[in-house]
């Protein structure tokens, strides 16, 4: 479902859709739970707004003089009448209730924008582990066949004489293990796909669509480091201060008591006439009555601001480290790629020809295969490690890396 327009809208994942990442954070942030509460925040700060702007309500008074006496008095005849409305001069009262509504309003939409960052931040994740599985499993799947094919030839050796019985039930056992990996990937990705489509309240027909071969430069790294200010949690700390002094200012303008403008009509019965009255009234001392909320709201300004200096240091230090983390995987990833892989294929197909004419020992020959399987899941992780830090590079600037 999405909101547009006041009307929630239903939605689902059609049959078989194949969802990019991009797909992903879209469904996500229209669909999300946590996301829907803000709809309402919002139309509550709206309301707010638009009760700052109220004064307060006009006063009407009718005094009535000189009536039910005695002597001249006596009866109504001369009775004095007086009708007049007062109202609050409390202009400035009501522009600072206007300014802490506004500065309200703008710390909900901030406090959106970061729970959409951290929940998209979450959605990418997920997709990229999801990502990560299925490359595995094309590689546990590889790796099993070609311990099939293996089996099968030690069987025929077996037969033949050429081998012990022994490598034909160690390689049994082997591709008993390799069968296992195969199923338990298959579990992790429907497991990925429930958790990845319930960020959405979506169902898991569905298929991804993605890469984990992009790999963001030094350059892109850096210019994100850069746009850290522009993160809207800054911005929530900035509205905070900001409402502190709208609230001091509020506070400062309510210690000193509006005044009371008066304006009437008096009735004289007596001559027959009317008059016009007018009056004001003044409120005396009150000038300190607010001194402690506003010191109160001063030191809360003052903790905003200490709170962001120190996000923003603390930030500052995880990017460092992210940066660090990106570098290493980077290098892992050519050093498995361009060496260690390519050497240990060479050393598998030549180990597979020597143990074929007898000239190597099955023990050698599972060692090396395992080395290379492990070095191949070691380059897919360390792909992954580098989507990861990249979205979590992303999450902690509030910008995007273009891949």
């Amino acid at each position: 479902m999405a909101v547009i327009g006041g009307f929630i809208i239903s939605f689902s994942v059609s049959a078989q859709q194949t969802i990019t990442l991009n797909d992903a954070i879209s469904f996500t942030l229209k669909q999300h739970p946590d996301l829907k509460s803000f709809a309402h925040k919002l139309e509550a700060s709206r309301g707010m707004l638009e009760q700052a702007s109220v004064s307060s309500p006009l006063t009407v008074n009718i005094d009535v003089e000189d009536a039910l006496g005695t002597g001249a008095y006596s009866g109504v005849s001369g009775m004095q009448t007086t009708m007049s409305i007062s109202w609050l001069l409390e202009g400035d009262i009501i522009d600072s209730k206007i300014k802490v509504a506004k500065q309200n309003a703008s710390v909900s939409i901030f406090e959106q924008e970061v729970k959409a960052l951290d929940i998209a931040a979450e959605t990418a994740k997920i997709f990229i582990t999801l990502l990560s599985q299925k490359e595995q499993l094309v590689l546990a799947k590889l790796t099993r066949n070609q311990a099939k094919k293996l089996l099968k030839e030690i069987n025929l050796r077996v037969g033949a004489g050429k081998s012990n019985i022994i490598d034909e039930l160690r390689a049994k056992a082997d591709l008993s293990k390799k069968e296992l990996v195969v199923e338990d990937l298959l579990h992790e990705i429907e497991a990925s796909k429930a958790q990845l489509a319930a960020q959405w309240v979506g169902d898991t027909d569905f298929r991804v669509d993605g890469t984990l071969i992009g790999i963001p430069t030094i350059s892109q790294v850096e210019m994100a480091y850069k746009r850290l200010k522009s993160n809207p949690r800054l911005k929530v700390f900035a509205s905070q201060q900001r409402i502190a002094e709208s609230e001091i200012k509020l506070a400062k303008a309510n210690q000193k008591p509006a005044w009371t403008v008066n304006a009437g009509i008096k009735r004289n019965e007596t001559v027959d006439d009317f008059a016009f009255t007018a009056g004001i009234s003044i409120p005396f001392g009150g000038e300190n009555r607010n001194r402690g909320q506003i010191m109160s709201l001063q030191a809360k300004k003052s903790q905003s601001m200490a709170e962001s200096d120190a996000w923003f240091k603390r930030i500052s230090t995880q990017l460092l480290l992210l940066t660090h983390k990106l570098k290493h995987n980077r290098h892992v990833i050519d050093g498995l790629s361009k060496e260690t892989i390519p050497s240990l294929e060479l050393a598998s197909g030549k180990a597979k020809e020597a143990y074929s004419i007898g000239r190597y020992r099955y023990t050698d020959l599972y060692a090396v295969q395992q080395e290379l399987i492990a070095t191949q899941v070691e380059l897919i992780q360390a792909y992954t490690n580098i989507q990861l830090f990249n979205i979590e590079l992303e999450r902690l600037t509030g910008s995007s890396i273009s891949m």
